[in-house]
């Protein structure tokens, strides 16, 4: 023990466990702390009974010693901290020029095992800029997955690792399947041997058991997760294709055999598998359901699909004659008004190819129709739906070749439901009527009485002005910077072509963009009224009604107020409802033509009219 603290010990100033503590804590001793990270011991202060560290952001600070003996753990001079507080120029160059060596360090020095929040604290900011770690981490990423000693997690809550020195590539790569802890991170590990497959020396022998483990692990996963299961096979296919020895029996379970035993899981198979697997679920059905059906079974899945598994189906079946069964099918729907979003979609993408025969003027009415149903469905229509949007927007001819040939009325109907759905934004709805009133100048007066709609003032009562204030307020300081959160997190899963988060993320981010401008449009217009104006001579904002059904004696009372005011179960309706647009400006005594709950309507008579502050 230094003499400095013996003698504080004997002096009873320390205690004995202190001292032992601050004796590995000496002046010129790199160190860390929790909360202020790197530091070095600069002195003991004797007769103060402290210690003066310097930290990397508080150089001279003053600490005592029993708190320091506590908190303050030293770490050796080839530490990652030390390091890092000794020289950082040369870790951002590490950062820079050996990524990977740099990772290694931060292993290394904290037992073999991180959480990626704990590497991010190491790196992020310091040695890599906070704004480039994402970018620097991704390529990184990629870098580490290609050394079989690091074990690179799937998901942010799991661990990075650093495997033993002494194991072999070979080995490595097989004891990180074995320690897989689920299917997803089997089917990793069973991708990594794949991409490595030369490091082994007899792969026959030493990939036997990874090859029987990935054949048992679908078998027994099937019925809880098929997609899990048939990526596992297709594994275990691809290895035993490049080793063709561990092919060891002809009745070994394949993917045939799932899809027959999980028929009903199909559809939800082809949402989630990428292209290539869903062409090799394709090309198993034939084998699953027999020569008589498999092209029905096909066809069945077209309405379920997304536009990707559709257009992979379509080629599928043409390629193998069945062109005209699958164009029988799709005119079906069409003329049953069932057919989905995203074989809309697909219509439209090969309106000049395969679907050309069965491409008319009815499909444009058609597409307004699905996206005005899959934008109010919240489980899934909304994705199907923007992508038929995206393509009505990107595609530049699209519009004309819907409209071209259609007669003027199908073409204001098509005109009326694009300007009235909240499916595009307003920029993207005015480009798409510029394409059409380049056709059809006449529809131009559609988007001539909107615009003067939309400027007509909102008559509000003051209460709902403050509520939406408030609503609007709370979208832009919380909903919004939320939002824009949830997509930076999500984005850091990675592959954005298979993340649901992000793309979920995406899709609310557009909710609120257009709920934002259209609560700022509305506010804009908002006309806020205490309603005291109304009088009983015609039914006005702010107006009580009685109506009586003729020749039954039965009555109903509806209260007319502003346009954000609604209470159902107390017949309160706005004024700009169909219920107080059929009412407005009426009279005792009038007829009204009342819409019903069934969307047709019911002639009842104005009884009485009253104001409703009286």
């Amino acid at each position: 023990m230094h003499p400095d603290l013996e003698k504080l010990v004997a002096r009873a100033k320390i205690d004995p466990k202190t001292a032992d503590q601050l004796d590995r804590l000496q002046p010129g001793t790199f160190c860390y702390h929790k909360s202020w990270k790197a530091g070095r011991i600069a002195s003991w202060d004797r007769l103060g009974l402290k210690v003066v560290i310097d930290f990397e952001d508080k150089p001279g600070h003053e600490m005592g010693m029993k708190f320091v003996a506590s908190s303050i753990e030293p770490v050796e001079e080839d530490h990652f901290y030390a390091k890092r507080f000794a020289d950082i120029d040369a870790m951002r160059q590490m950062a820079g020029d050996d990524p990977v060596s740099l990772v290694k360090l931060a292993l290394e020095s904290r037992g073999g095992k991180l959480s990626l929040d704990q590497l991010d604290e190491m790196i992020k900011g310091r040695v890599v800029p906070e704004g480039k770690y994402k970018g620097w981490w991704e390529s990184t990423k990629k870098k580490l997955r290609s050394e079989p000693r690091f074990v690179v997690p799937a998901k942010r809550n799991e661990p990075l690792e650093l495997r033993d020195a002494d194991l072999s590539p070979a080995a490595a790569l097989v004891q990180s399947y074995e320690g897989a802890r689920d299917l997803k991170g089997k089917l990793k590990a069973a991708e990594a041997i794949l991409r490595e497959i030369t490091v082994f020396e007899d792969p026959a022998a030493q990939l036997l058991g990874v090859v029987e483990d990935l054949a048992d692990s679908a078998k027994k996963a099937q019925r809880l997760n098929l997609e899990s299961s048939i990526e596992l096979i297709l594994a275990r296919d691809d290895i035993q294709e490049k080793v063709p020895e561990l092919k060891l029996d002809a009745n070994q379970i394949g993917i045939a055999d799932l899809l027959s035993a999980n028929e009903a899981s199909l559809p939800e198979l082809l949402k989630n598998l990428s292209i290539s697997r869903v062409r090799s679920v394709m090309g198993a059905l034939p084998t699953a359901f027999g020569e008589e059906q498999w092209v029905s079974k096909m066809l069945g899945l077209i309405p379920i699909c997304a536009l990707r598994a559709i257009s992979e189906i379509a080629r599928y079946l043409a390629d193998r004659g069945y062109s005209d069964a699958l164009l029988e099918f799709i005119e079906s729907r069409l003329q049953q008004r069932t057919l989905s979003s995203d074989a809309l979609a697909w219509v439209c993408k090969e309106r000049k190819g395969m679907a050309e025969v069965i491409f008319d003027p009815s499909i444009s009415l058609a597409v307004m129709a699905a996206l005005e149903v899959d934008s109010l469905n919240e489980e899934g229509g909304v994705r199907a739906a923007n992508r038929l949007r995206d393509l009505l927007n990107e595609d530049k001819t699209l519009i004309h070749d819907l409209i071209a040939e259609s007669d003027i009325n199908t073409v204001r109907n098509f005109a009326g439901r694009l300007m009235g759905t909240a499916v595009f934004d307003d920029l993207t709805r005015n480009s798409l009527m510029a394409r059409i009133i380049k056709i059809y100048p006449e529809v131009q007066s559609l988007v001539l009485g909107r615009r003067q709609e939309e400027e007509e003032p909102l008559i509000v009562s003051a209460e709902s002005l403050e509520k939406r204030k408030a609503a609007y307020d709370k979208l832009i300081r919380e909903e919004i910077p939320q939002n824009r959160e949830d997509i930076k997190i999500a984005r850091s899963y990675g592959d954005l072509r298979e993340n649901f988060e992000y793309k979920s993320a995406k899709e609310y981010q557009r909710v609120l963009m257009k709920r934002k401008a259209d609560w700022e449009r509305e506010l804009k217009l908002a006309q806020p009224t205490d309603f005291k104006s109304a009088d009983g001579s015609k039914v006005t904002v702010g107006t009580v009604v009685t109506l009586e059904v003729p020749g039954t004696g039965e009555t109903r009372v509806y209260t007319v107020l502003g346009a954000w005011d609604s209470d159902p179960d107390n017949h309160v309706v706005p004024y700009l409802s169909d219920v107080g647009q059929a009412l407005i400006d009426k009279k005792p005594g009038d007829d009204v033509a009342m819409p019903t709950a069934s969307g047709g309507r019911e002639t009842l008579r104005i009884q009485a009219v009253r104001p409703w502050l009286s």
